[in-house]
């Protein structure tokens, strides 16, 4: 028996990285797990063959999830293939994270902003309908960031759109009372995003960050995996956190601490 037995699942940009490894951990605990990405590679159909080496149903639903028309052409080619909605899980981000001030034009702030706040925002309220109409609730979680917690050089755009979903998840705790559906933030800190290993690739993590990059930094003094941050989403979509709404965890190895403690 798994935690999410019998749970359909989204997981938004999740082709590698953290998304991926979110995808192979609900699929390890019995969920049907839906990939998303805007990228359809030998890279997004090896993560839906290895969800379903778990033995549940795996699928890929290509999409640019910044617009409400892709959204709703995702979630309804997951629905055609899944029948219901149970988690979204929305991880969607562009490669290019950080931009000085001076250099940051409007082209990129709507780009940041449509992708990682205006997107996150819509498919969750795509996702919030379907599971109302269903009537057996639901989970979504919006993945956050550090950034959102302090300020760094040149990662402003970035921080703004991540410190939005804080405020957002909480707006929907709200909004949804009364149809036991949950909604959540993880802000996740140094994460490796190296996918494994082509000749042993059924596994969640890749190889880490170099460890004395944070020996001095962080009181883990090591980055984070994958699975550190899809540990905290099977928690938040599981009953083992069926009392958390409207929350931001951080899985950050203490950085935040750390932050705070230097000021």
């Amino acid at each position: 028996m798994g935690l999410l037995d019998g749970k359909k699942a989204l997981i938004t940009g999740a082709r590698k990285g953290i998304g991926r490894g979110i995808a192979l951990t609900l699929a390890n605990e019995g969920a049907d797990v839906g990939v998303n990405d805007i990228v359809d590679d030998e890279t997004s159909q090896r993560a839906v063959e290895l969800i379903e080496k778990r033995g549940v149903k795996g699928s890929f639903h290509a999409g640019d999830v910044s617009t409400v028309a892709g959204i709703n052409s995702v979630i309804d080619s997951f629905l055609e293939t899944h029948g219901q909605i149970d988690i979204l899980v929305n991880n969607a981000i562009f490669p290019d994270q950080s931009r000085p001030l001076f250099d940051t034009d409007e082209a990129y702030w709507d780009r940041m902003m449509d992708l990682s706040l205006k997107g996150y925002f819509f498919g969750s309220q795509r996702a919030a309908k379907e599971m109302i109409a269903q009537g057996s609730g639901g989970s979504i979680v919006c993945l956050s960031s550090v950034h959102s917690y302090v300020a760094i050089e040149e990662w402003t755009a970035y921080g703004t759109a991540k410190a939005g979903l804080k405020r957002m998840v909480k707006g929907f705790a709200i909004d949804l009372k009364g149809h036991n559906i949950n909604a959540n933030c993880i802000a996740p800190g140094a994460i490796s995003n190296v996918l494994p290993t082509e000749d042993d690739d059924d596994v969640i993590d890749g190889a880490p960050h170099d460890a004395s990059r944070f020996t001095d930094r962080l009181p883990a003094a090591k980055g984070g995996l994958p699975s550190d941050i899809a540990n905290a989403v099977l928690y938040l979509t599981s009953e083992l956190g069926q009392y958390v709404n409207g929350e931001t965890i951080l899985v950050d190895g203490g950085m935040i601490a750390t932050k705070v403690m230097d000021n």
